[in-house]
């Protein structure tokens, strides 16, 4: 019977450990072939018994075909944390060197009888890609959206296997979610027909020029507003929109259009992964709440900062290519934010919402990138609005971001130009370069007043560009609220 007990015993205590083995977790966004951020530290983190001791440890290869050894002198680390009441644990790795070299991120705790082994991990440069539906959109087919401008070109030639992409699954939640499923997929022409167009098209123009790997993290959801991908803490510091809140999340069902969901269920499980910053492709469906557009987008902005306490990274976002010019201009306010940039697409505007032409505006997030949050030289921007004079029946525009000067891309005339007088009703301009400036006018409007530039929901053929090859941004000089220029409607989703 002694020997009997002895046993039972034994199985008992090897069932415990099972147990408190299986309660040792991860994130998905911790799996393999992942990139891990360079040059800062890495948080690594998961779940475990409370009071668990777990231990992380990283290495790169040591080139001889062997499994990469903390003590190859490879850069290993070795982190140790202990979990907290709630089972939360995290260790902070030393900030690495950007490597193609393949790494292993193991994770053990003293209970559990194999550790968690994290396979082909890469470090370099992570970017965070959100939006709506024209990030969403894949490369390869999606009916009925137009097809991707050359797609199977560019499927066929996407030969990068050191760009990495994490497609965060559709989950709607009203509270912060640990963890969301997805996987780290890597780029080759049987795959990257599923990575978000925009994403990958701005992470091989950065992968080819940085030569370095690039982890693209996709969180988005097509038909969505700003504000639901905004935390409820900061939503509820709006007065305006708190009984609105309260309202819409004590309904029986919400859905991803509800405020703040997304944020609760696809951003919230990836803070504090580290990132280098932040590209966002939409904004035609708003806040979905009593408040302004260009506040919830800021606000969102400066909210999604705050909880990675990362300080102001960068953050970068397509001016949408068609839709209201009120939205644009809202998001164009967006440039007061410490950090941003604009990646104009005026030219590449569609009647489709999801137009086909995506790898221009990949390529100018790209630019902003490299310009400026990597430091290389070059024009990071089309030209943007500076000042406007008037000049007897003329209106002198002046610009920022010329980049060698100001040229019409299809040789002329302008196109897209309009002139008002004090009785605010716009006529089309006759418009033309003058040196580093645009001079308009219009032979039935002696004195003019304002003069605004593709402020029309598709400016089709606009050809105002620096010789950097961008676009010039749409602008106007007058507050005016409700005249609008011929042909324009300011309807649409704000």
């Amino acid at each position: 019977m002694k020997r009997m007990g002895f046993f039972i015993l034994i199985a008992a205590w090897a069932a415990l450990c099972d147990l408190h083995a299986a309660e040792l977790k991860l994130p998905a966004v911790f799996s393999d072939h992942m990139v891990l951020q360079c040059d800062v530290p890495v948080p690594v983190w998961g779940t475990a018994s409370p009071g668990e001791s777990v231990t992380v440890e990283f290495a790169h290869s040591t080139g001889s075909g062997q499994a990469p050894s903390i003590s190859s002198g490879q850069g290993g680390q070795k982190k140790t944390a202990i979990a907290d009441a709630n089972g939360k644990w995290l260790v902070k790795l030393d900030p690495l060197k950007a490597s193609a070299e393949p790494g292993e991120l193991r994770i053990l705790s003293a209970i559990s009888h194999q550790p968690f082994t994290i396979k082909d991990v890469l470090v370099g440069e992570v970017w965070l890609c959100g939006g709506q539906s024209n990030m969403e959109r894949q490369l390869g087919p999606r009916p009925p959206q137009p097809l991707i401008r050359n797609w199977e070109q560019e499927v066929a030639a996407a030969k990068f296997p050191h760009i990495r992409h994490f497609g965060v699954a559709h989950r709607a939640a009203k509270e912060p979610l640990q963890d969301v499923p997805g996987s780290w997929v890597v780029c080759s022409p049987e795959t990257v027909k599923d990575f978000t167009a925009v994403g990958y098209f701005f992470g091989r123009e950065l992968h080819r020029e940085l030569k370095v790997p690039m982890g693209l993290l996709h969180s988005s959801w097509g038909g969505t507003g700003v504000a639901t991908w905004t935390s409820k803490d900061a939503l509820d510091k709006l007065p305006e929109v708190k009984d609105s809140l309260a309202a819409e999340l004590n309904q029986p069902k919400v859905g991803p259009k509800t405020p703040t969901i997304l944020f609760q269920s696809m951003i919230a499980p990836l803070i504090p992964f580290a990132i280098k910053g932040a590209i966002w492709f939409q904004g035609e469906s708003g806040p979905g709440l009593p408040v302004a557009y260009d506040k919830i987008f800021q606000l969102m902005i400066t909210d999604w900062r705050t909880h990675w306490g990362l300080g102001d990274f960068p953050f970068y976002f397509v001016q949408l290519p068609n839709g209201s010019p009120l939205t644009r201009e809202a998001q164009a306010r967006a440039l007061q934010l410490p950090n941003t940039g604009m990646a104009v697409g005026i030219d590449v505007g569609d009647k489709d919402v999801h137009g086909p032409i995506k790898a221009p505006l990949g390529a100018r997030l790209a630019r902003l990138a490299l310009t400026q949050t990597y430091g290389r030289t070059g024009e990071s921007s089309g030209p943007m609005f500076q000042s406007a004079s008037v000049e007897g029946a003329s209106i002198r525009v002046r610009f920022t971001h010329l980049g060698g000067g100001l040229v019409m891309s299809d040789g002329g005339p302008l196109k897209h130009f309009s002139i008002a007088g004090a009785d605010q009703k716009f006529v089309p301009a006759e418009a033309k370069i003058e040196g580093d400036t645009v001079v308009a006018s219009c032979a039935t409007v002696a004195r003019p007043v304002s003069v605004r530039y593709a402020w029309i929901n598709v400016a089709a053929g606009v050809n105002l560009f620096n010789k950097a090859g961008l676009p010039a941004a749409p602008f106007r000089t007058d507050a005016w609220p409700l005249i609008q220029a011929p042909g324009t409607t300011t309807k649409g989703k704000m």
